[in-house]
């Protein structure tokens, strides 16, 4: 069994749309560039596996009759809901191991047939999943370490996927959790609304997904947090009961009972409606880039910039490496730091631009032409990026991410002790490779901190090298005081560090809310809070 959206396919193996996996033409580049900055003569390409060759645990449950059109136990459906799409997931499927994967996978079209679909599992004693547009990168997804429970459910939600309400009053839209961000935004469009939350995972992701991950998007500063933008939520919980709290602006009557399933992840009952902020399709939209010498300077005119009110749509900067890795399959090869900077809204955005650059330049930023800028390279890439990581694997090249947020007070010094520390660990463990750095959100207070590194590795043990890499570059960052995750939440990946970041009394209390609203425990066992 497929999974199709529109004229695509899911691919069960890899990232996103089987149409969208890299051309030949798009390959060789990037492989050449690969090649010449990792170093290495032989490099052997070894493609994934088939399908139907990878191992999974046996389906232990039967479906009953009364869901037989909604559930399914194929041997492809139950891949594809095994695992996220992190590095760590697809590797190990490369690796001949036998996954961990749900007995079965329920993909309701109604709010009734979720009713029945959680009835059926909590009944049954089945530990259930949640599953929305499966881009998990820290195992939030995977039915890993279950095997006491006697069967597993995934809840694929991406059959609940209608739009309610569209409020232009309020500025406010009511949506199913399992609708898609292209969908959202394409309903919103005529009514001259937008999301303007842009994850990587924009095309693969759902409005449910984004908020139990607490993720964050590019075009959305101070919108930036998910959280921050939601009024209202609808929570299904397993024992059938229905939880949905008031829509309104603000309140201060006790704690607000939203930011309880914002970051939950699935594990205290599922999204199934959500009443999201949204803003005006921009009318006025601009961008250029700005260059420095080095990115501390460009960290300083960041901070200077966000503290001084001005508020850019979209800000990033990369470091001298983040920017020579992005420009070298264009054929140029960007050198320093580079600052790219977009400005939209219902007015002019002229006065904006102007005072970011003023403030760049009083930091020893120089403005490029819009034909110099490689914000266009950032841009076009942004999206693909994953897939390019796909096909890196082929070559046993480990590539990934990992992102942090710290206050402005340590900052630049926890920048070079993250990058250090990582890329002793990429040495070490695979030979040579680069570790880079670009800024994704900034605040008043702090600045999101985005990593990559590269190395090439060992294909028979790519799973044991990154975990290496991972937890070293895990182990910096909280020595430095930085957060586990700014926005690709917590999942299974970050649960020993996690620990560390939120006070015993907390994970206490949120073990309590579990103890109410999922008794049994069956809703994605195993997350951060469970012990």
């Amino acid at each position: 069994m497929s999974e199709k959206t529109a004229d695509k396919s899911r691919n069960p193996i890899g990232w996103g749309y089987h149409e969208d996996r890299l051309t030949e033409a798009e390959r060789t580049p990037l492989i050449q560039a690969m090649q010449a900055f990792l170093g290495g003569e032989d490099w052997q390409p070894r493609a994934a596996p088939a399908v139907d060759d990878i191992p999974l645990a046996e389906a232990r449950i039967a479906t009953p009759k009364s869901l037989a059109d909604i559930v399914a136990s194929d041997h492809e459906t139950r891949l594809l809901h095994a695992v996220g799409r992190s590095f760590r997931d697809l590797a190990g499927l490369r690796s001949g191991a036998e996954i961990a994967a749900p007995d079965a996978v329920a993909r309701p079209q109604n709010q009734h047939q979720l009713v029945d679909v959680l009835a059926w599992a909590s009944d049954a004693g089945y530990a259930i999943v949640p599953f929305g547009g499966g881009s998990s990168v820290v195992g939030g997804v995977n039915p890993e370490g279950l095997e006491r429970w006697p069967g597993v459910v995934t809840v694929d939600m991406a059959g609940l996927d209608r739009v309610h309400e569209i409020d232009t009053r309020d500025r406010v839209v009511h949506a199913q959790g399992g609708i898609f961000g292209p969908a959202l935004d394409a309903a919103l469009k005529p009514e001259g609304l937008a999301v303007r939350h842009y994850p990587q995972s924009y095309f693969h992701s759902t409005l449910g997904g984004w908020v139990v991950t607490r993720g964050a998007g590019h075009f959305s500063t101070l919108h930036a947090k998910i959280e921050d933008r939601v009024q209202a939520l609808s929570v299904l919980l397993p024992d059938g009961r229905n939880v949905t709290t008031r829509a309104l602006p603000a309140s201060s009557v006790g704690i607000d009972p939203n930011r309880l399933w914002c970051g939950s992840e699935g594990a205290l009952g599922i999204v199934t409606d959500v009443r999201l902020r949204v803003v005006s399709d921009p009318a006025h939209k601009d961008g250029v880039s700005v260059a420095f010498d080095d990115f501390e300077s460009a960290l300083e005119a960041t901070r200077a910039i966000v503290q001084a009110g001005i508020w850019p749509a979209q800000m990033r900067v990369l470091d001298p490496f983040e920017h020579l890795i992005s420009t070298a399959m264009s054929g140029r090869m960007g050198e320093g730091a580079l600052m790219i900077l977009g400005f939209e809204g219902e007015r002019p955005v002229d006065h904006q631009k102007a005072a970011a650059l003023e403030v760049a330049q009083a930091h020893g930023g120089t403005p490029r032409p819009r034909s110099d800028e490689s914000s266009g390279d950032w841009r076009d890439t942004f999206f693909r990026q994953p897939y390019l990581r796909d096909a890196l694997m082929d070559y046993a090249v480990i590539a990934d991410t990992f992102e942090t947020a710290v206050p402005w007070s340590r900052v630049p010094a926890f920048y070079h002790a993250v990058r250090d520390a990582t890329q002793q660990a990429v040495e070490n463990i695979c030979g040579n490779g680069g570790v880079t750095c670009r800024v994704t959100h900034a605040y008043p207070d702090g600045v999101a901190l985005y990593f990559s590194f590269y190395g090439r590795g060992d294909h028979d043990a790519l799973v044991e090298q990154w975990h290496q890499i991972k937890t070293a570059a895990s182990d910096a960052v909280m020595a430095g005081g930085g957060t586990i995750s700014h926005h690709h939440a917590m999942g299974r990946d970050h649960k020993p560090w996690a620990k560390q970041e939120l006070p015993d009394a907390f994970r206490g209390a949120i073990r309590g809310a579990k103890a109410e609203v999922d008794p049994n425990g069956q809703m994605n066992p195993g997350l951060w809070f469970a012990d």
